[in-house]
């Protein structure tokens, strides 16, 4: 297999920069508001918070890639790594989405039947490199009419939307109620061990 076979894309420099100006906004509240909250404990726990926003973000950014080689399709994030292999892959569906506060490209493979193999996330990556993995899968491509939701590509490609992506506003809730018990877990142990 030759180099010019495989095609990988990283995260580009502009998505990059503002995944990590969002987490540094996040730092700055966390160690402000452990400033505020008085006491050495609130300010460890808010510390130690801000590393575990920074480590998570490092990996997230460090693992996130699309991957193209003569046998499989496959992108990775944070949590997970689906790969697929690319001789069922029979069409590209382009979609603009918008979802609440952004709007980025989504990638959706599919196969003969029309239905989703693997739909790939295009907010951390840049539009020249959405067009050179579309180019690289010499696939024929489609596109809806114009912008579309999430909601309305999960209707119109069954399979393709995740259901993080149904409910975008739900899991952002969860993500957020986790990071609160971590802090007040954090904040309990901490107060213990400093007391």
């Amino acid at each position: 297999m030759s180099q010019t076979d495989v095609l990988v894309l990283r995260p580009a420099a502009g998505p990059r920069r503002q995944v990590l100006t969002i987490a540094a906004v996040i730092a700055v509240v966390l160690v402000v508001a452990g400033v505020l909250a008085g006491g050495r404990p609130a300010l460890i726990t808010c510390i130690g918070l801000v590393l575990l926003l920074a480590v998570t973000i490092a990996v997230y950014l460090w693992r996130s890639r699309i991957v193209v080689t003569p046998a499989d399709i496959s992108a990775r994030g944070l949590t997970f790594h689906r790969r697929r292999d690319r001789a069922l892959a029979a069409s590209v569906l382009r979609a603009t989405v918008v979802q609440p506060g952004a709007v980025s490209e989504t990638i959706v493979v599919l196969d003969v039947g029309g239905h989703a193999l693997l739909t790939i996330n295009g907010a951390l990556y840049a539009p020249a490199d959405l067009d050179r993995l579309v180019n690289h899968l010499g696939l024929p491509t489609g596109r809806p009419d114009g912008p579309v939701t999430m909601a309305q590509l999960a209707r119109e490609r069954p399979g393709a939307v995740s259901w993080i992506g149904r409910n975008l506003i739900a899991f952002t809730l969860l993500c957020a109620l986790g990071f609160a018990v971590a802090a007040v877990l954090l904040g309990t142990v901490v107060a213990a061990l400093t007391d």
